[in-house]
């Protein structure tokens, strides 16, 4: 039975995963992002195209790299400490206890990732707010001269950029919020939780909060880097820290639940050797 619950457990979770996964693919393959106008003079637009200093690819593949890494490392060595879960059975094989909890940390921070992401993109095509560099990759020209109001405000258009493509027209409404912004921030935060609350060792004082400042900076180096390659507008990098922090607290907080891993034990309070006491002869 032990067994059955922990294959019931793994198909559940994948299951919760595809549930959350499905909808963000579904947006990105089918979903069409509202189509805002643009005001003539707006020079928050007028910014030039620039290739991203972070990809999509290279943001994901990084935090995830990252994730799986410190979790499997956190829980080698609680398990060497004597901390860890025990073994579990699973089709009558011997799962190590640190292999079983590095596969649930994994999975929490992934299903959060996901919802997460999900929650960015729906944004994203609902608002459907333009691109600083909108003007430099699109030059619109209106339709029709009756599509401006008395405020040089223009609905219908149509691009006629040299590199206006459907794929980067689709892109270019698709500013606020930031997703690497908010993943950046979310990974960022969750690593942070998760080696503070479980991350419990003895020795240098600075050495675990010198990484996680390590992991923030480099965060926030991602939300800066999309305000100057001109993909996003500061408030959209704003909001995406906000929600990606946000999702990382809560995922953290409420489905990894850290209450029973205990409060971090701070390096000058955590129990000593015991060493035998010297015999004194008279």
């Amino acid at each position: 039975m032990a067994f059955d619950r922990l294959i019931l457990k793994i198909v559940l979770d994948f299951l919760v995963l595809a549930c959350v996964s499905i909808p963000l693919l579904v947006i990105h393959l089918v979903a069409e992002p509202y189509h805002r106008g643009y005001f003539d003079d707006d020079v928050s637009l007028m910014l030039p195209y620039k290739p991203q200093t972070v990809s999509e690819g290279l943001l994901a593949g990084v935090g995830f790299a990252v994730m799986v890494v410190t979790i499997i490392i956190v829980e080698v060595v609680r398990n060497k400490q004597g901390k860890g879960i025990g073994d579990k059975f699973l089709s009558g094989n011997l799962v190590p206890g640190w292999l079983w909890e590095s596969y649930t940390s994994i999975g929490i921070f992934t299903f959060g990732a996901a919802c997460q992401q999900l929650t960015v993109n729906s944004a994203k095509y609902v608002i459907g707010r333009l691109r600083p560099h909108f003007f430099d990759l699109c030059q619109p020209v209106p339709t029709n001269s009756t599509s401006s109001n008395t405020m040089g405000y223009y609905q219908d258009f149509t691009c006629v950029g040299v590199n206006a493509d459907a794929a980067r027209m689709k892109d270019m409404r698709l500013s606020f919020p930031s997703a690497h912004s908010s993943f950046a921030m979310y990974t960022a935060v969750f690593f942070i939780l998760f080696i503070q609350v479980k991350g419990k060792w003895r020795g240098s004082k600075l050495l675990r909060h010198g990484i996680q400042f390590a992991v923030l900076i480099g965060a926030w180096y991602v939300g800066l880097s999309r305000v100057v390659d001109h993909m996003h507008h500061w408030s959209d990098v704003a909001v995406g820290f906000a929600v990606g922090a946000l999702c990382g607290v809560v995922v953290f907080i409420f489905v990894l639940k850290p209450k029973k891993y205990g409060p971090p034990v701070p390096w000058e309070t955590a129990q000593a050797e015991i060493l035998p006491r010297p015999v004194l002869s008279r």
